[in-house]
């Protein structure tokens, strides 16, 4: 790697959404080459393998958009995404009648 390689996301937190509409959780930890990160998922039991991710896989979008992956500088932060991601959607009443006068 040279001097003017930059790393902007070691150490950050993130979320990556899985096709079947689940998601995952890790960490970056270093800069492994010029645009390719290791990362370590968290695992529910024991601590699993790092992994090498580019910079490109991190970019991917959905076929509507959307981000894949989600960094974020704190646990707290990522927690708070998660908890409003699982959080049961509140239904809205809308009336489709006009009301007379």
């Amino acid at each position: 790697m040279n001097e003017k390689t930059f790393d902007t996301l070691t150490g950050m937190y993130f979320t990556v959404d899985d096709p079947d509409g689940s998601y995952a959780t890790g960490q970056v930890v270093r800069l492994a080459d010029q645009a390719v990160y290791m990362v370590r998922f968290d695992g529910n039991e024991v601590p699993l393998p790092l992994e090498l991710v580019s910079l490109g896989e991190m970019l991917e979008t959905t076929d509507e958009g959307y981000k894949l992956w989600r960094f974020f500088e704190t646990t707290e932060e990522r927690d708070k995404w998660i908890d409003w991601l699982d959080a049961p959607s509140k239904p809205r009443v809308i009336s489709l009648v006009r009301p007379t006068k």
